[in-house]
């Protein structure tokens, strides 16, 4: 995964105090002329998590123009220091030049407390620092604890050859046994299927269980035959393969008679959704590239990548599919007619426009020669033609982004009844609000951007997910980040894994991921979410490359928060109720979630069951459930902080 964009000097992600910062005047003769000022925009005090600007202000008085290049270093309460910012201002004779800026401590520090800004200019540190101070944070910070080796998950993921860029895992209960069970993807090494005992601890069983297959990069489950149990799709390096579960967990390969497989692509993703309503579930699976040579130069990472194109499946209803990916292919006459050819790395079913109707959003990495943006089909339905038609709305909506979009976030951020979207990226994560008309709109003042992880380098992230993780009413969001070689002669670094706590109003977001303990350094691709222990708070498996992949639970403190989990089961509609919307009335309005199963995941899949944070209520007024096929349904009076299982009514 390349970024072949120009990259910025500036390192962003700061906070402020106030004071004027001069440079010493023994500087180099190029800055001593130069005045350099930090003020604060904001106020000296901020809650952790919470974000401060200020101005850099650079006054020439000497005799010529300059150009100066500064570096900014946070100072935490301990002692510790970290180069977070810097920038190159050209300064006119006799004039200024200015830069707005921003820092959050708790993207790199836990504590509270007094911090400091120094600031090097030509190599002379001032003798002036710029101080505020951080305070208790004023949501409930999510906390997750580390229980691998505990769980019995202890396992390696080898380190990837040239363009394996995804590494999943995926949940479901795979023994029908009531205890959701974790599947690994491990590239070159086999395949692991840890499986849940209910009590806190797993056994890895993949061979035994027919499911032990090299080259994988990611999986999802699902129950693609409607007979109550979950089967398994694996996309790798090689033909992409399908098992079925025969109830009890164990699996048999029926690839070649279901139709599923390619010719030797490189599957990244897969995504499950009901595109035409048959309560058949259909198939989604993205594939990436193919290096064609040694990437020792930006010009022969250009050249040397051939593109491999995604599949459609549908879904016969007798254990077969169809490619039915010319449905995706749009007018050839068109000059950005959809194409499903490009570096394909996730995609994820949601019903955008509330129409009712599954639509589809496809993540496309920005490299090698001819790279796509990002897609988006709206579904219209049947075809008057006959068939079914997809419409290539991707301009129109807002959404045919050129990026590094590696994973897929779905959630009602703001709870306005539309579905948002957070995507992964080289540079900067992206929020993109619907405005409920058709149209996504970037949201550059959230908070979840976090452009860069040091002065030195920029974020890199994958993998994306939103859940309620500290249960007050309101979706947080989580980024897997990891680093790799982009392009040579660009810096590399360490990567934590970042967590963004709502603010409670759906408006912004707190970088609260230094104090979280999800903070994961390893080479993060993928990342899984599932209530493993069914306590209500949403745990997650996280999959680092060349190293080991972690299991951090989630144990932050209930206090007064509530929850509950909604597991759906179709019955005229695929039994997974994959594409339901589930929508709670509470006291203090409504939230909803959508059934998501595969979609968005950067390979990985997460636990079926729709999972809702409710804050201080005890009691859910009214469950709407609009199903897959049309039908409604409504559960009134519903107790907390239980897992409720619902059928849809028959006919």
């Amino acid at each position: 995964m390349v970024l072949l964009v120009g990259c910025s000097h500036h390192s962003a992600s700061p906070t402020g105090g106030s004071g004027p910062l001069r440079a010493s005047p023994d500087a180099a003769a190029a800055a001593k002329f130069v005045d350099i000022h930090l003020v604060s925009k904001g106020a000296s005090s901020v809650p952790v998590g919470t974000a401060v600007p200020f101005t850099i202000t650079m006054q020439d008085t000497g005799s010529k123009s300059a150009t100066i290049y500064a570096e900014l270093t946070l100072r935490s309460p301990t002692g510790k220091v970290v180069p977070f910012y810097s920038t190159s201002l050209f300064v006119p004779h006799g004039k200024e030049a200015t830069e707005d800026a921003l820092v959050t401590p708790a993207q790199w520090f836990a504590d509270a407390g007094r911090y400091e800004i120094t600031i090097k200019a030509k190599g002379v540190r001032s003798a002036t620092s710029l101080a505020f101070d951080v305070t208790a944070p004023n949501v409930v910070l999510p906390i997750f604890e580390d229980v691998t080796a505990a769980a019995g998950v202890d396992t390696t993921v080898p380190s990837p050859g040239c363009g394996q860029f995804a590494n999943g895992a995926a949940w479901a209960d795979v023994d029908g046994d009531g205890n959701l069970d974790l599947f690994v993807t491990r590239l070159g090494a086999p395949t692991q299927l840890f499986m849940n005992d209910g009590a806190g601890h797993f056994t890895e069983q993949a061979a035994a269980r027919g499911i032990a297959i090299k080259d994988a990069n990611g999986a999802a489950f699902a129950d693609y035959d409607n007979n109550g149990t979950e089967d398994l799709v694996i996309v790798r390096d090689g033909s992409d393969l399908l098992f079925r579960n025969d109830g009890r967990g164990h699996f048999t390969d029926v690839s070649a008679a279901a139709g599923i497989g390619d010719a030797n692509r490189r599957g990244m993703s897969a995504a499950w959704g009901d595109y035409d309503g048959d309560g058949h579930l259909d198939l989604y699976i993205t594939s990436y590239m193919h290096c064609t040579g040694n990437w020792s130069t930006e010009a022969e990472i250009v050249a040397q990548v051939a593109y491999d194109p995604d599949t459609l499946y549908h879904n016969n209803g007798d254990g077969t599919f169809s490619d039915v990916t010319s449905l995706l292919d749009g007018d050839p006459s068109q000059p950005d007619h959809g194409r499903t050819t490009g570096a394909g790395f996730s995609a994820a079913w949601f019903d955008y426009n509330g129409d009712g109707r599954p639509d589809l959003y496809l993540a496309n990495d920005f490299v090698g020669p001819g790279p796509d943006h990002n897609r988006l089909w709206r579904n219209d339905g049947p075809s008057p033609a006959g068939g079914w038609k997809f419409t290539d709305v991707s301009v129109d909506s807002g959404t045919a982004l050129f990026m590094n979009t590696m994973g897929i976030g779905v959630a009602d951020v703001s709870r306005t009844g539309h579905l948002d979207l957070a995507l992964s990226n080289i540079a900067g994560n992206k929020l993109m609000r619907n405005d409920g008309h058709g149209v996504f709109v970037e949201d550059t003042v959230s908070g979840l951007e976090r452009k860069n992880q040091k002065a030195s380098y920029s974020s890199i992230t994958w993998g994306v997910g939103f859940y309620d993780f500290n249960l007050d009413g309101w979706e947080d969001v989580y980024f897997g980040a990891g680093n790799f070689q982009q392009a040579p002669n660009i810096p590399v670094g360490v990567q934590p894994n970042e967590l963004f706590a709502n603010d409670g109003t759906g408006k912004s977001f707190l970088d609260v991921s230094a104090g979280s303990g999800a903070d994961d350094p390893g080479n993060t691709k993928g990342v899984a979410f599932a209530d493993y222990d069914h306590d209500g708070r949403v745990d997650m498996f996280v999959v680092n490359q060349g190293g080991q992949p972690h299991l951090l639970h989630n144990v932050t403190p209930y206090g007064s928060y509530h929850w509950l989990e909604v597991n759906t089961v179709g019955t005229t509609s695929n039994r997974d109720g994959c594409g339901a919307l589930v929508t709670l009335t509470l006291d203090h309005g409504s939230m909803e979630r959508e059934v998501m199963c595969g979609s968005g995941g950067s390979g990985s899949a997460n636990q079926r069951a729709v999972h809702f944070g409710l804050g201080t209520a005890d009691t859910v007024h009214q469950i709407d459930i609009a199903w897959p096929t049309g039908r409604h349904q409504q559960v009134s009076d519903v107790k907390a902080d239980q897992i409720l299982t619902l059928e849809e009514p028959r006919a």
